[in-house]
């Protein structure tokens, strides 16, 4: 070589080397081993096809399967090496022809390439369909619309077109629209049979049971029969009913199964109209009984399809329930939380509670009232209202009986949804509650007596006040000193003095119902009671004092020699106190007035000598009248003066 063609001859060989990088790079080619099988096998399909047509001119008439070989060959590789494979589609199919049967090619080529690229560049990107990894209603739909519905329609307009250029046969209107809807019901049964079963052929590879394979066969004998009767006695009813058993195996054995069972059917039929015999054959001249047959069969495939898909549906939405119900049993399992699902109605959809397996809770579907029937009386508004507001936060507790019948306490978090349904957590504050409930004893308690302080005094007085307004019942309130106090704990020491403090708190504790009566030790020696419905409020401080007196509590500074008390009375009508102030009265103000007088009441009995009951001046028993001593007359305790 000379020098001049040396740097020629390296120049077009770097050339040569980047051009085959970069067209590597860009992955224009795909692997030569399936391009070469889809290749053969859509050769060897069209040209048996274009074989038979030699033979009996009327074969085409019945299926182009090579439709359905290209679409899904197209459908399982990238789109970038699909002009790959068109070419060598292309070559396999119309080279043989031209050499062996003398077909040229011409403009009704592109029919089946024009059909099959339009269907793939469209159901392509739903790779999860082509897969097999889904069988939604949504994509079975748009393999139905642009498989075999809109593809084989282009298809056909390119058919007939190029029946008209080239002017093979009649060009009339009729006979160009009859020939362009031959052209249609061929590719559209040759895709509509054959490519589902290809895309799915894997599905029928799965391991069945030995009586699901019994189950499967037998609806494939009953379908052959039924079809081969249909054929027989040409009758249109075991016709559809040969349909029947490909139902059957849908719901059995899924779609994949139903679309091989309608590729066995769809043979029968066909090859029967074919030599004329079957229903659709008799008494229609061939070319009619084909189109009959062709479309009979699309519209079956098409109502399976869609109660195929439905079904498939069915399942996934039912996969996807029972996949929530386990990520509600995951969450009540980690949080130790009631989960809940409730609709538009108030009725429980679902409901996760390992964590609170001693709830009185079915586990089907909970109706409204059976729920709200487990919950406390008291409480059911609470839910009620937390359902009804938009806040975010958690609502108040609220009460759910347990299986042993005791009330366990819950607070709730819920979501509503766009669709009208409802998710909820509850939380199970029991622990919570009774811990707060006895932090909340203790901070209200007096430790030494057991009785309320002045906290739970001013807290339990309130609740008695509203009980008193509700019922129209009179309210009072005693201030009890015992009596030299002082002196008792200096002749006796601290530790009787606290022993005595006891016993006369266990007789406070025991004077009324809890539910109307609060009793508390105020301060030193000093106690407090407030109690509604009493109506004789001087007798039963009376009562009392004669009470403590019976202690018998020896206490040698007092005139008795017992441990005796002073106590100051006043009384109020919460229902007057609103009506003559026009207004609702603040609660803890009107109590505190009423302890005040009282306090003031038992400063006047002591300033009396003691050991004596005084009454508010606007009570109905005059200040300053002395204790009613047991055993002692009547008569005398009236003669005496009161304090002044």
């Amino acid at each position: 070589m000379s020098s001049s063609a040396r740097p020629l001859a390296a120049g077009f060989a770097g050339g040569w080397a980047r051009l085959r990088a970069r067209l590597f790079a860009a992955d224009l080619f795909p692997s030569w081993w399936p391009l070469l099988a889809w290749a053969v096998a859509v050769g060897v399909t069209s040209f048996s096809m274009r074989w038979l047509a030699t033979l009996d001119g009327r074969t085409f008439t019945v299926a182009w399967p090579a439709a359905a070989l290209q679409l899904v060959a197209l459908l399982t590789t990238r789109p970038r090496h699909w002009p790959a494979y068109l070419a060598a589609f292309a070559l396999c199919q119309y080279v043989p022809a031209w050499l062996l049967l003398g077909q040229r090619p011409d403009l009704a080529a592109l029919s089946t390439f024009a059909a099959v690229v339009l269907a793939a560049s469209v159901l392509h990107s739903d790779q999860d369909w082509v897969r097999g990894r889904s069988d939604s209603l949504h994509s079975w739909r748009r393999f139905v619309l642009y498989g075999v519905v809109l593809g084989p329609l282009l298809a056909a307009v390119i058919g007939a077109a190029s029946l008209a250029l080239d002017q093979q046969g009649d060009v009339d209107a009729q006979s160009l629209l009859t020939a362009g809807l031959m052209w249609y019901l061929t590719e559209a049964v040759g895709i509509a049979f054959l490519a589902p079963v290809l895309l799915r052929w894997r599905r029928y590879w799965r391991r069945y049971t030995t009586r699901q394979l019994l189950t499967g066969f037998g609806f494939s004998l009953l379908m052959v029969a039924l079809g081969a009767l249909a054929v027989i006695e040409s009758s249109f009813v075991l016709l559809i009913l040969s349909a029947v058993p490909a139902l059957l195996v849908l719901i059995e054995f899924g779609i994949a199964a139903a679309f091989w069972q309608m590729a066995v059917g769809a043979t029968i039929i066909l090859s029967a109209t074919l030599v004329g015999d079957g229903p659709f054959a008799e008494n229609h001249p061939y070319t009619t009984a084909m189109i009959q047959a062709q479309v009979f069969l699309l519209a079956g495939y098409a109502m399976v399809v869609l109660v195929a898909a439905a079904l498939e549906e069915r399942n996934r939405l039912s996969a996807l329930d029972h996949a929530s119900h386990e990520v509600y049993d995951l969450v009540a399992d980690l949080t130790g939380d009631l989960v809940i699902v409730v609709d538009d109605r108030g009725d429980v959809l679902h409901h996760a509670f390992t964590g609170h397996s001693t709830l009185n809770l079915s586990g089907d579907r909970i109706a409204r009232a059976q729920w709200e029937s487990e919950v406390h009386p008291d409480d059911v508004r609470v839910i009620a209202d937390h359902w009804a507001s938009t806040r975010t936060g958690p609502s108040q507790p609220f009460r759910i009986r347990s299986r042993d019948g005791s009330w366990c306490w819950f607070v709730m978090h819920s979501r509503r949804s766009r669709h009208g349904l409802s998710a909820a957590v509850l939380r199970d504050v029991t622990l919570e509650r009774e811990v707060q409930e006895s932090l909340t004893d203790m901070a209200h308690t007096d430790a030494l007596t057991g009785l309320a302080n002045r906290r739970g005094l001013s807290q339990r007085a309130r609740e008695v006040w509203l009980r008193a307004l509700e019922t129209d019942q009179p309210l009072t309130a005693l201030f009890i000193d015992v009596d030299h106090f002082k002196a008792y704990n200096d002749h006796f020491g601290h530790q009787a003095g606290d022993a005595c403090l006891r016993e006369v708190a266990e007789v406070l504790q025991n004077l009324a119902d809890a539910d109307t009566c609060v009793s508390a030790r105020y301060g030193g020696e000093e106690f407090a009671v407030v109690l509604a419905g009493c109506d004789g409020p001087y007798t039963f401080a009376a009562g009392l004092a004669s009470a403590i007196r019976a202690l018998a509590i020896g206490h040698p500074a007092t005139p008795c020699g017992v441990v005796t008390v002073s106590i100051g009375v006043a009384t109020v009508h919460p229902r007057d106190e609103v009506r003559y102030s026009r207004v609702d009265p603040d609660v803890d103000d009107a109590v505190a007035t009423l302890l005040d007088r009282a306090d003031r009441a038992l400063y006047s009995a002591k300033s009396g000598g003691r050991d004596r009951i005084a009454l508010a001046p606007d009570a109905r028993v005059s200040v300053g009248q002395q204790v009613h001593r047991p055993g002692e007359p009547a008569r005398e305790v009236a003669g005496r003066r009161h304090d002044e």
